[in-house]
């Protein structure tokens, strides 16, 4: 069996494969577009990827840096609180030791106190028997803590003043301290 192909002439031979060969090449010019138009679209997207994997680095460096200083800052905190406890404890401990060492200085002023005021009245004590007897002349006076002094005394009331003017001034001291 022989086929017979029908007889076409040339020209529109040539013009049937030129129409084709037209649009094949538009065909191939349209996917040439459109592969450089996809090239170009994941190039941008390849960008835009590296820009969002860049940013997203950047921001995970941030919240590092920002973690590992909320630490720095935490340990410094510990570390400050611990300080203040401690002086808290010492100052405590201070305050103890200054509270029974004015408790002690006061016992000692006290006695040293009273044993002045007790001199004190024995002295005007003697001071009284003496002017009875004497009559504002210079005499020799014992003191309360047993020592003998020769003292002129030009009068037993400036005497007496000055002996009060001294217990004023301790008890003032007295007060003062505590």
């Amino acid at each position: 069996m022989v086929l017979a192909l029908p007889h076409l002439d040339s020209e529109a031979i040539i013009t049937a494969e030129s129409s084709q060969y037209e649009e094949l090449q538009q065909q191939y010019m349209d996917l040439l577009q459109i592969k450089n138009e996809l090239e170009e679209s994941c190039i941008k997207k390849d960008k835009l990827l590296r820009d969002v994997q860049q940013a997203l680095a950047e921001e995970q460096a941030k919240r590092e840096a920002a973690e590992k200083e909320k630490q720095l800052l935490e340990e410094r905190c510990k570390q400050l609180q611990k300080r203040v406890e401690l002086l808290e404890k010492c100052f405590k401990e201070s305050m103890i030791q200054m509270k029974e060492q004015i408790k002690r200085e006061r016992e000692v002023l006290l006695k040293e106190q009273n044993k002045r005021i007790e001199r004190l009245e024995a002295q005007m004590k003697n001071m009284a028997n003496n002017q009875k007897s004497t009559k504002n002349y210079p005499t020799l006076m014992v003191m309360a803590d047993d020592s003998e002094e020769d003292i002129p005394q030009p009068s037993c009331w400036s005497k007496i003043c000055e002996l009060i003017q001294e217990l004023w001034s301790l008890i003032v001291k007295f007060f003062s301290c505590g």
